[in-house]
Order: C-alpha cells, then structure tokens, then sequence
C-alpha cells in the first residue's frame, strides 16, 4: 500500500505523462494540418490558369490550320469541356456493317458507323467533338483506316486526335508488338548503338508512319498527335528504358516527322503521365493524362469524380499549358469537375469494352453500348450538360473555322 508522499508522487508523475501524450499529440496534429495546408496550397490551381495557359505551338512553322484548332482549345479551356471518343483501331472498316449505304456494295465506308460512336449515339442522340483514332500497325504494314477516318470527320467539322501503339521490331524474329513484357527490344540499346539495326529500325517506323500520315497535312486536317503515351508506367517498351531515353525517343521522333517529312499539322501533345519524365514547356504543346480509376473501380470514381488529384498532379509541373482528358475509362463528373477547378479540356474514353456490348472476345465488339463502366444515365448526363461540346454543338456554333 502506497503512503500519502508516495500516492503524491505518482499521482504528479502520471500527470506529468498525460501532459507529455497531449503535447506531442497537438504537435502532432499541428504538423499534419501543416503539411496538408503546405499540399493544398501548392495544389490550388489558379483561376488565372485557363487565361494564362500557352496557346502558341512549339514549331514555329506550324500550318495555319493547326495554329487555328490551338486558338479554338483555348477559347474554351476553362469554360467548357470536348467529348472525345476512341474507336476500335482493330475493326475491318472494309467490311459491309460499316458503309455508308449498306445496300449499295460500292458504298464506300464512314467512319459514323464505327461501333462505338453507334453506341455512343444510340444513348446521347450525339456525336462527340472530338474523335480518337490510332496508326498502330502502319509500321508493320497492317491494313490501317485511320487517315481516311480522319479526314472524314475533319470535313464533318469535328477534331481529330491519334496516337500510335507503336508495334516495335526486336529483330530477333519474334512477332512485333508494343507490350514490354512481349518483346526484347531495348530503346537504350537501339539508342546507343545509331548505327545498328535497331535504331535503323527505329527510325524506318518513324519514317513509315509519317508518310501515311501526310494526306493529312496536305487536306489541312490538323491532329492532336500524342505518340509515346504513358511512357512512366513501362507496360510500353518506349518507356521500359527509363525517362532520359524517353525523352531522347522523343526529340528523334519530333525531328524526324517536323523537320525532314514536314508534318506541320501536328499538335504535339506529351502523355508522359510523370514530372520527371517530362520534356518540357518548349517540346510539347499540350499535356494529356490518361486517369484510369484503380482496376476502373467504380468506388476509386465515386471518390474523385472529377479525376482532379490528377488534374492537379499534371498542373504541378505543366501549370503553363493547356491540360486535357487523352483516355479515360469513366467519364469524369463535369459539374463536379468546375466546382473543384480542374476543368479538363477534354474527355475521350478508350474504345471496345469501354463503351461496347462485345461476344467472345472484347475485340469483337458489337454497335451497343455497354455500361459497363459509365452507365447509360451518366453518359446521357455528360453529353447533355451546358459545358460540353459534341460534334453537332462544335458545328453550330461556328467557332472553330476548319
């Protein structure tokens, strides 16, 4: 039994502890608000980004008509958001399901018919502004329709946008493909041996696809190119070797196709998805994100609906230009998207499965729209509110002078 000098003394000590628990913890907290509010800030984006955003182009010999699609994005930067829409770069375009008058067998095809815009328009009764294409399969001499698409919905008055799953020759006599995990082609071997059968390899892909994409230029369609994307991740060889090669892939690529095949159409837009790996205010002339919620989980979207974690995270370090959508899975919330002050310039979601009912397999898909990720309501939503521009709204409106 503790006597009374002892009980005292236990009792002061005990106090003592408390006060020490509390003080650490109020230091604790104090910090963390520290830290969050320090994070919060760097984070806010200005109101003045969307003014203040560059709408000059990094080639200074730039065609006229990509000069005037770069004036129109930043006319309605920040005030109103593009819907995009990726079509499958896999379908036979030949076939009879996608001409233009099926019951006529010299119809040629069109690109309205494209699975995924049926679907798109059989919920929204519209079009998106903005139509996503790919030239994969060009540079391994696979039948490829995007060029013509492109022209065709340049003349229907909409946007093009294209990127390119760059299927890569590892010389080694295995199948090429874009995948690092299938193919043992090494971008810094190619790069650190210019005169050896992979960089020549490297270059004569570049070389291919920039002469199929000269009818383009030559019909004033201007294109929002953006090769390389999702470089940091490494699923893609062209970033499995790490960002200076990257990056160096990236001034070949911006050489060649500028600079010896003329391309002055292209709008060059870095999909890097990484600060570090970044190339730069004067090498690129927009920033895309491709936002795919985790494992496209409908509970990662419900909590950031407006995808504006990343929308912050690519303004960090591109706060001076114009910051768009390139993929998505679900489309993002747009109200919730104005309200955060993240207003992304566009959305385009990815093709197939993302959009389309398939059987069997997800390349083979079917004309309907699927759900599966934004439901039919939230796309009826998206396309309807005030802020988005889809290809009927883009026309009437006159702005954008093709």
């Amino acid at each position: 039994m503790l006597c009374s000098n002892q009980n005292d003394d236990w009792y002061k000590m005990k106090m003592r502890r408390k006060i020490c628990l509390y003080l650490i913890s109020a230091a604790t907290i104090v910090c963390l608000l520290f830290i969050f509010c320090g994070c919060l800030s760097i984070t806010r984006v200005k109101e003045s980004h969307y003014s203040d955003a560059d709408a000059s182009l990094i080639n200074p010999d730039a065609d006229d008509c990509a000069k005037e699609l770069m004036r129109y994005l930043k006319s309605v930067y920040g005030t109103k958001v593009i819907a995009g829409q990726y079509i499958n770069e896999y379908a036979d375009y030949s076939a009879a399901e996608f001409q233009a008058d099926p019951d006529n067998p010299d119809s040629p095809s069109t690109v309205f018919n494209a699975h995924e815009l049926k679907a798109v328009y059989s919920i929204t009764g519209e079009y998106p502004a903005l139509l996503g294409l790919d030239v994969s399969g060009i540079e391994s001499g696979d039948p490829c329709y995007s060029v013509g698409q492109a022209v065709e919905w340049h003349n229907a008055g909409g946007i093009v946008t294209i990127c390119w799953h760059w299927k890569i020759d590892s010389m080694d006599g295995n199948p090429r493909a874009f995948y690092t995990q299938q193919t043992s082609f090494s971008l810094a071997a190619a790069l650190a041996d210019k005169g050896g059968n992979l960089y020549k390899g490297l270059i004569s892909d570049i070389d291919a696809v920039a002469e199929a994409l000269k009818p383009l230029a030559v019909n004033g369609v201007p294109v929002l190119w953006r090769p390389l994307h999702e470089a940091s991740g490494g699923w893609f060889w062209w970033g499995a070797s790490g960002e200076d090669a990257y990056k160096e892939l990236w001034d070949i690529l911006y050489d060649r196709m500028t600079n010896v095949h003329k391309l002055n159409n292209l709008i060059w837009v870095y999909n890097g998805q990484d600060k570090d790996w970044y190339v730069g205010d004067d090498k690129c002339d927009i920033i895309g994100d491709d936002p795919y919620y985790d494992y496209n989980s409908r509970e990662s979207y419900e909590k950031d609906p407006a995808n504006s974690l990343r929308f912050k995270t690519n303004y960090k370090y591109g706060e001076n230009k114009m910051i768009m959508m390139s993929e998505n899975d679900f489309v993002f919330d747009i109200d919730a998207a104005f309200r955060e002050n993240t207003r992304w310039l566009t959305f385009c979601t990815w093709c197939r499965e993302f959009v389309c009912e398939y059987e069997n397999e997800y390349y083979n898909t079917l004309p309907f729209y699927s759900g599966r990720y934004t439901s039919s309501e939230e796309l009826k939503a998206a396309y309807d509110n005030e802020k988005t521009i889809t290809l009927s709204r883009l026309v009437a409106s006159g702005e954008y002078k093709i």
